[in-house]
């Protein structure tokens, strides 16, 4: 999840935030490399800065012309006057970093380097972007790029952009950063006119990356929404605190993140591992974060409309989405199904209210089919009326067909819009999509809503899908406690015993329960004779089982026996484990037979965390047992989380359906089971930087209680040391 290795504006001395001043409101412009050839991209982005109205000055720099564009052209930097703020760099790479550290003895704080042949070329480019970077850095210029095409602010009229045709933007609340160009200049074109704020092309972020300027706009009150798109988070933290800042401003981040590319994993110890994936932690970052996810442009761009119009979500989750189709009604309550958009049930009073407007035979439900007794001004309202006093409902969806070209539903649709002013002017969240996307929105429909201040999105499925994740954000994302603190002075020692030279499956277990998780007690027998007395003590039926640290999976290696009801079936057990061990050529000194009660009567968990490099440790939970790998029905989160966040995640697979009874069997302890899971992570940020992964499968939940029955620990040692990871049991 990494790329090429850069330092951060906030973090490095050598690129202050004014510098990023610079770079965004340049006073001062000198395009090094202008051409006089209209396709040169030195001439497009003096064309571009003037298309743009800059009002400061531009300098070209190039020795083989007096002028161009009308411009007197100086022959090189050195011939530049003071009070330059900015530089575009148009040549090709080979000559970037010298060009750079000319502009960096000249006094000039802000860089854009256009050309390709960086990072982006070979281990030959890499030492090329690493010697820019280092010179951008020695001279505290604030650089974008290599590999992009600039950036835009619209709302001041400055244009450093390479494009060959620019289209000026609208000024809007909209900013977008992005990190490849191409999807830039999609979102540059605005069709669906939201108003441009800054249009930001990232590219290799030698120096700077998506997080700086994150940080940087979001600052701007003239910003409301920030579009991302992004290959990779190469700096998790300062993202995480840029989004920070905006969740704290009252602006909404939608992210489209692609590009998950294949890195090496060290062996595979726990279940934990197999199921992390790339975009499992960057589910769990952005919901920490308050960032929506969109899964392609048309919902990102939709998602843009929704959140622009309503950066607030409803208190409810709530929505009940209104058509004048059965048909169209049990489509979207199929395609809510699909992505999770829970549709609840109508109240017994709100239907009641409602039934009049529909036939005696008819009865109301959600998504409700609003054609009832077939589609009148005043019954519509009527329905409207009813859903607007449930305030249970946080949300109203109104699903038409007004066709761009009109005709269709757009007399019935321009109805429903006059009907829903005055709702939304109380402060109803009413939503408005056309079933499909089509030619776009009905432009005299979308007047109506515009100046009501009611969004109007394009396509039942990304307007779904915009709402799903629009209404995720009105369950405030958990706020990361502080875990040391939570954890109390068990932090320290735990700290301490993770970085001794071994550690013992008993000490990891006593760590375990000291974080508050309850673990099945456990006794490491010698002898036969051993784990009969041992099993008298525990009680029969016993869980037999080999422990080794090379053998992470015990099941695997046939290394259990269960359900052990005698002494004789004891005996017998510990015979046939010692036999296995030795059939494995494991060294006795390396492996122990442990003897546990025998749970029975539970839903099956696993719990577990993973330390993430650069976004720190995460936290999983789902259905355990030997299918966790095949079943994968497992969710994320980054840690430390609170116990509802737990019971959160628990619903989020079949495990919550089996928790709450199935087939006469339970209720079992679910709080239980959370308080498990968010003590887990508690000790996994405690401890962060010393865990690879814990594991803790099955953890088993009964009617009363949840307790852990096996364990696997795996720890992180200094990178200097071999193999990087070592585990234990």
């Amino acid at each position: 999840m990494g790329g090429e290795e850069r330092h951060s504006a906030a973090a490095s001395p050598a690129a202050p935030a004014h510098a990023l001043d610079r770079l965004f409101r340049p006073r001062a412009i000198a395009v090094i490399g202008a051409s006089t050839r209209a396709d040169a991209i030195g001439f497009r982005v003096i064309r571009n800065l003037r298309q743009m109205g800059f009002a400061g000055r531009i300098f070209p720099v190039n020795p083989r012309y007096r002028e161009v564009a009308g411009l007197a052209c100086l022959p090189s930097v050195e011939a530049l006057p003071d009070g330059i703020d900015a530089a575009f760099i148009a040549i090709p790479a080979e000559q970037g970093a010298a060009l750079l550290d000319a502009v960096g003895r000249r006094g000039i704080k802000a860089a854009f380097v256009n050309a390709s042949g960086f990072a982006d070329g070979g281990e030959e480019g890499r030492a090329r972007q690493r010697h820019l970077a280092e010179t951008a850095r020695r001279h505290g210029i604030a650089l974008c790029g290599p590999n992009n095409m600039g950036l835009i602010n619209v709302h001041d009229g400055i244009a450093p952009w390479t494009q060959l045709n620019l289209t000026n933007p609208r000024p809007g609340p909209v900013a977008v950063v992005s990190q490849s160009g191409s999807i830039a200049l999609v979102l540059a074109h605005d069709e669906r006119r939201l108003g441009l704020a800054y249009l930001v092309t990232a590219g290799n972020e030698a120096l700077l990356g998506v997080a700086d300027y994150l940080d940087w706009i979001v600052r701007d009150d003239r910003v409301r929404t920030v579009l991302v798109f992004l290959e990779t988070i190469r700096d998790p933290a300062r993202f995480g605190a840029a989004a920070e800042e905006a969740r704290r401003r009252g602006k909404r981040i939608i992210a489209l993140k692609t590009g998950s590319s294949p890195r090496g994993r060290l062996l595979v110890a726990a279940h934990t591992d197999a199921l992390a994936g790339e975009d499992r932690v960057y589910d769990a970052f952005f919901r920490r974060h308050g960032i929506l996810r969109a899964r392609d442009l048309d919902e990102l761009i939709e998602t843009a409309v929704l959140v622009t119009a309503y950066p607030e979500p409803p208190r409810s989750r709530h929505l009940v989405p209104v058509t004048l189709s059965g048909g169209e009604a049990a489509l979207i309550a199929d395609l809510s199904a699909r992505i999770g958009l829970e549709l609840q049930p109508l109240s017994a009073a709100t239907t009641q209210r409602l039934q009049p407007a529909f036939p005696p035979f008819a009865r109301p439900s959600n998504p409700l089919d609003g054609w009832g007794l077939g589609f009148n001004a005043e019954r519509f309202a009527q329905m409207l009326e009813a859903l607007a006093a449930d305030e249970t409902i946080g949300a109203i969806g109104l699903a038409i067909d007004a066709a761009a070209s009109g005709g269709a539903d757009t007399g019935y649709a321009m109805t429903m819009a006059r009907l829903a002013r005055p709702l939304a002017a109380q402060g109803k969240r009413i939503v408005f999509f056309n079933n499909t996307v089509g030619s776009g929105p009905n432009l005299e429909l979308r007047a109506a809503l515009d100046e009501a201040g009611i969004p109007y999105l394009s396509g039942m499925s990304p307007a779904l899908a915009a709402i799903a994740g629009w209404l995720s954000l009105a369950k405030a994302a958990p706020q990361a406690e502080d875990a040391t603190r939570a954890a109390g002075a068990d932090a320290d020692a735990w700290r301490a015993r993770l970085r001794a030279p071994t550690l013992a499956e008993a000490e990891l277990l006593a760590m375990m329960r000291e974080a508050g998780i309850a673990m099945v007690e456990q006794r490491v027998v010698a002898s036969a004779a051993e784990a009969v007395a041992a099993a008298e003590a525990l009680g029969y039926p016993v869980v037999l089982k080999a422990s080794a640290p090379q053998l992470p999976h015990k099941s695997e290696h046939d290394l259990v026996r269960l359900d052990l009801g005698s002494a004789e079936a004891v005996r017998a057990a510990y015979a046939a484990l010692e036999h296995r061990l030795r059939a494995l050529r494991e060294p006795a000194v390396e492996t122990s037979i442990i003897i546990q009660p025998m749970l029975r009567q539970g839903v099956e968990l696993v719990i577990g965390i993973r330390h993430e490099p650069g976004f720190g440790p995460l936290v999983m939970a789902g259905l355990g047992g030997v299918f966790v790998e095949l079943l994968d029905e497992v969710a994320w989160r980054l840690a430390p989380i609170d116990a509802a966040e737990a019971r959160a995640m628990l619903a989020e697979t079949r495990a919550a359906r089996l928790l709450g009874g199935f087939r006469g069997r339970g209720p079992y302890d679910i709080a239980a089971a959370a308080e498990a899971i968010a003590a887990l992570s508690r000790f996994a940020a405690a401890t962060a930087g010393l865990v690879g992964a814990i594991e803790i499968n099955p953890l088993i939940v009964r009617e009363r209680g949840a307790f852990g029955v096996d364990l696997l620990l795996r720890r992180r040692v200094p990178s200097d040391q071999p193999h990087g990871e070592e585990q234990s049991r």
